[in-house]
C-alpha cells in the first residue's frame, strides 16, 4: 500500500515548482536585474552620502541618485550609439576606398620602408607577405567590426518597445535597491544559512568590485579613450568618435586595454607614410595607458578590493565568451565571489 504524501514532501514539491516558475518568468529580464544591481551597488556611496545629508530622507536620496545614473550613464549612451552607427559606415567606406586606391597600392611596394621591414621579418619567420590576402583580411575584419556595431545599434530600432520596457525595469530595480535595500538585505539574511559575518564579507567584496568595475574603471576608461582619441584626431586617424568609444570600452580590459586599437592605428599611419605621426602617437597613447593604469586607477581605487590583473583578464575573457559583451562586468564579479568563497573556506578549514 502506498504511503500518503507527507505535508513536508508536498511543501517542498510546491516550493521547487514555484522556484522553477519564478526562474522562467525572471529569465527574460535577468540582464535588467543584474545591471540594475551593478549600477545601484556602484553608486551606493553617493546615495549613502545624500541620505545622511540634512533635509534628505531615504526616498529623496533614492530618487536623486537614480536620476543621476540616468543622466550620467544611460542618456549619453543613446547619443554614443547613434554616433557609432554613422561612424561605422564611414569607417568601412573609407577603409575600402583606401585599399582600392592606386596610392595605397604604390605604398605596398619594395620602396616603402615599413613594407620592407615587415616583409623581411615575416620572411625570417617563414611567412610570405601576400598583399592581396592582406587587403582581403583587413577588409573582412573591418566589415565584421562595423557590421557588429551596426547590428547592435539597428537591433534597438525594431525592438524599441522591448528595449524601453527593459530600461524601465532596470530603473525600477535601481530605485528599489536604494529605497528598499535594507529590507531586502534582512530578507536574504533570514533565508541564508551562512553566518552574518560571511554574508557581510560576500556583500562587501561584491559592492567593492562593483565600484571598481563601474566607477573606477569607468572613469579611467573615459580618460584613456578621450585622451587617446585626441591623439588620434591630431594624428589624422579617421573615425575618431568610433575609435574613442571603442577604446573607452576596451580600457575595462586589464593589460591589453586601448593597445588593441592604438597599435593597429600606429601601423596604419606608418603604412601611409606618416612615420613621425605614428611614432608620436604610439609614445603618447602608451604614456596615457601607463599613467592611467599605474597611477590614476590605484590612486582612485585606494584600499578597496585588489585582484591580480591577469586573473581579472581571464574572468573578463571567460565572461565575454559566455555572456557576450556583458561579461566585461559579470566576469570580475563572478571572480570576486569565487575568491571570497575560497577565502571563507580556508578560514573554516585551515588544515584542509
Amino acid at each position: 500500500m502506498k504511503q500518503p504524501l507527507s505535508a513536508d514532501n508536498f511543501f517542498f514539491i510546491l516550493l521547487i515548482a514555484s522556484l522553477i516558475l519564478m526562474a522562467m518568468m525572471i529569465k527574460p529580464l535577468i540582464h535588467s536585474f543584474l545591471f540594475g544591481a551593478i549600477l545601484a551597488g556602484s553608486f551606493y556611496p553617493i546615495f549613502s552620502g545624500l541620505e545622511r545629508t540634512k533635509g534628505f530622507n531615504r526616498n529623496k536620496a533614492a530618487i536623486i541618485t537614480t536620476l543621476a545614473i540616468i543622466i550620467i550613464i544611460i542618456i549619453p549612451s543613446f547619443f554614443i550609439l547613434k554616433a557609432l552607427s554613422t561612424e561605422s559606415l564611414v569607417l568601412y567606406n573609407n577603409t575600402r576606398d583606401l585599399f582600392l586606391s592606386d596610392e595605397f597600392s604604390r605604398l605596398l611596394t619594395t620602396e616603402n620602408r615599413v613594407y620592407q621591414t615587415a616583409a623581411v621579418l615575416l620572411e625570417d619567420a617563414g611567412i610570405e607577405l601576400d598583399i592581396v590576402s592582406l587587403k582581403a583580411e583587413i577588409l573582412a575584419y573591418t566589415q565584421k567590426l562595423t557590421g557588429y556595431i551596426l547590428g547592435v545599434v539597428n537591433s534597438l530600432i525594431p525592438d524599441i518597445i522591448d528595449f524601453l520596457f527593459r530600461f524601465i525595469i532596470m530603473v525600477l530595480v535601481i530605485y528599489s535597491l536604494f529605497s528598499q535595500g535594507d529590507r531586502l538585505k534582512a530578507f536574504i539574511r533570514k533565508l541564508s544559512p551562512l553566518p552574518h559575518a560571511q554574508e557581510d564579507l560576500l556583500l562587501y567584496n561584491f559592492n567593492q568590485m562593483n565600484y571598481v568595475t563601474i566607477v573606477c574603471n569607468g572613469v579611467g576608461g573615459v580618460l584613456q579613450g578621450v585622451l587617446a582619441g585626441i591623439g588620434f584626431w591630431l594624428a589624422g586617424v579617421p573615425s575618431v568618435v568610433l575609435w574613442t568609444a571603442i577604446m573607452t570600452f576596451l580600457a575595462f580590459i586589464p593589460l591589453l586595454g586601448i593597445s588593441i586599437v592604438f597599435v593597429p592605428a600606429v601601423i596604419y599611419l606608418a603604412f601611409i607614410g606618416k612615420t613621425v605621426a605614428a611614432v608620436i602617437l604610439f609614445i603618447y597613447c602608451f604614456m596615457v595607458a601607463l599613467l592611467v593604469e599605474n597611477w590614476f586607477k590605484p590612486l582612485f581605487i585606494g584600499q578597496r578590493i585588489k585582484i591580480n590583473s591577469l586573473f581579472v583578464l581571464f574572468c573578463i575573457i571567460g565572461g565575454m565568451s559566455y555572456f557576450g559583451i556583458a561579461g566585461i562586468f559579470y566576469g570580475p564579479l563572478a571572480g570576486t565571489v569565487f575568491l571570497t568563497l575560497v577565502q571563507l573556506y580556508q578560514e573554516k578549514y585551515p588544515d584542509a
